[in-house]
């Protein structure tokens, strides 16, 4: 029995702890308190049509595929000819390590670049030079100029990261948790659309050419026309304080920290355990660009090359719709849902390395042809059929990593410290993939290499799938110190 100079005590502590917590700019946890009438924007709601249709969570996520499309995918649609489409893929591959080397350097730091600059003005700086990618080709295809393809593929590179960082930022935070997986779904959808154009733009220029050897130069201009627009849907973004989603809320989002905190919050990511986690499945996720894409320019005609670059992004947008609206099922908890999406690309992706395999011990005895698809028939399709599923599956790889990182938490600054750490371990696999594919040696061997990725990937998948909760914070959870100690002392205070 407490006496009451004792309760008096315990009553003190509780205050002080309460106290604690306000000064800490704690953010409410909505499993314990309710949401404050100010989170939702009545004024918003209030709103007309266009402006709520101009601020919410779609259109923004439509103005990131739309940027995309023109970006990122016609750079995809290039590179998806293998070796960008030149005559031999050794000088492409080795512009497109530099590109994603430097992207790497600029994601590694993107999280405190976008908290300072904005996602807007981000996105913005990323969209000035993607037509930087189109006349780095074209100007090797047609005037033989090699270091210019080199100097703009760095530098496409080192801007590219804005929009990385940015994007992966707005697809962890902007969207409510059960949108997410729609949202996803609906970016990459927009983003293959443009490879499906930049597909039908290579099939259609070059389809007459049943031999090895580069595409037509003119295929190129077309390409940079599209990538000249990408100022305009930059543009059209919302600053992030202008978003709302549907039912009105803002995006949660932490208040504002000196470069000196940013860089501190990245170091306390960059630290954490399932930031590590994270690592392999993110260094793996689009290594097999380089691997497949050199097996594609290297055994397949030039006509066979321009259609995959059409087949591949015409299955990958059902198939990522799909995906998206499974990871938003409700009657699964989080944990099955992020089970469920990783068997869905890893089993696949195992038998298409065995299947790879057994193709190159093919090769050795049929030695060097390149595979068309009227010529050789069913031989074309039994070895290009590995490269379809890896690269059609490779998307539902990545987007289950984001919706796992989505899951933990969706302040913006946080979504980009851990964004910007996982586009970082990515373009770093880019680069080393598309690295050790830029020499003429053993083929075999980038395989072997993708192998023992994949194989470490697994169990770091495991692991992070444990970790998945079933809601996310809406604070930083990893580098928001002052609310972790608030919260401690409050459990001390009434236990």
């Amino acid at each position: 029995m407490l006496s009451r100079e004792d309760m008096v005590k315990e009553d003190d502590k509780v205050a002080s702890a309460n106290v604690d917590i306000k000064d800490a700019d704690y953010d409410y946890d909505p499993t314990t308190i309710p949401a404050e009438e100010s989170e939702i924007d009545q004024a918003y709601l209030n709103a007309s049509k266009l402006t709520r249709l101009f601020r919410g969570t779609l259109f923004q996520m439509i103005m990131f595929g739309a940027l995309s499309f023109v970006g990122p995918a016609m750079s995809d649609a290039i590179t998806n000819l293998g070796g960008g489409g030149l005559s031999t893929p050794y000088l492409a591959n080795l512009a497109t390590a530099l590109q994603y080397a430097m992207s790497c350097v600029m994601t590694l730091f993107g999280g405190p670049l976008i908290n300072k600059f904005g996602i807007k003005w981000s996105c913005m700086i990323a969209a000035v030079t993607f037509p930087l990618a189109g006349s780095g080709y074209y100007v090797s295809a047609k005037f033989d100029v090699d270091w210019y393809l080199l100097f703009s593929r760095v530098l496409g590179g080192l801007t590219a990261g804005f929009l990385y960082v940015g994007e992966t930022t707005a697809m962890l935070s902007y969207p409510h948790v059960h949108e997410r997986g729609r949202y996803l779904g609906i970016w990459s959808a927009m983003r293959n659309s443009g490879s499906v154009m930049g597909g039908a733009i290579n099939f259609s220029t070059n389809n007459t050419q049943s031999s090895a050897g580069g595409i037509a130069w003119s295929t190129y201009l077309i390409f940079i026309g599209f990538e000249c627009t990408g100022v305009v849907w930059a543009f059209l973004l919302s600053k992030t304080s202008k978003v709302r989603r549907s039912d009105g809320t803002k995006v949660p989002y932490s208040k504002d920290l000196s470069w000196k905190e940013e860089f501190g919050a990245l170091i306390k990511h960059a630290q954490n355990k399932r930031t590590w986690l994270v690592f392999l499945p993110a260094f793996y996720s689009f290594f097999y660009g380089g691997v497949y894409g050199t097996y594609l320019s290297l055994h397949f005609s030039v006509r066979a090359r321009a259609l995959s670059s059409l087949i591949v992004p015409t299955i990958v947008i059902p198939m990522v719709m799909a995906y998206g609206a499974m990871l938003d099922n409700k009657r699964w908890s989080q944990k099955t849902k992020g089970w469920v999406a990783f068997a869905m690309w890893a089993i696949p992706q195992a038998a298409c390395m065995i299947w790879t395999g057994i193709e190159y011990g093919k090769f050795a005895k049929e030695g060097t042809i390149a595979f068309d698809y009227q010529t050789h028939g069913r031989r074309w399709a039994e070895a290009y059929l590995p490269y379809l599923i890896i690269f059609t599956t490779g998307y539902w790889t990545q987007l289950s990593i984001y919706w796992i990182l989505g899951t933990f938490s969706t302040d913006v600054k946080s979504s980009s410290r851990t964004g910007g750490l996982f586009r970082a371990f990515e373009t770093a696999g880019q680069a080393v993939s598309y690295a050790i594919n830029a020499n003429t040696g053993d083929k075999r061997i980038p395989l072997y290499v993708l192998c023992a990725i994949f194989a470490l990937t697994l169990p770091c998948m495991t692991a992070l799938i444990k970790l998945i909760p079933e809601k996310p914070a809406d604070n930083d959870d990893v580098a928001d110190g002052q609310v972790v100690y608030a919260r401690e002392q409050m459990e001390q205070a009434t236990s």
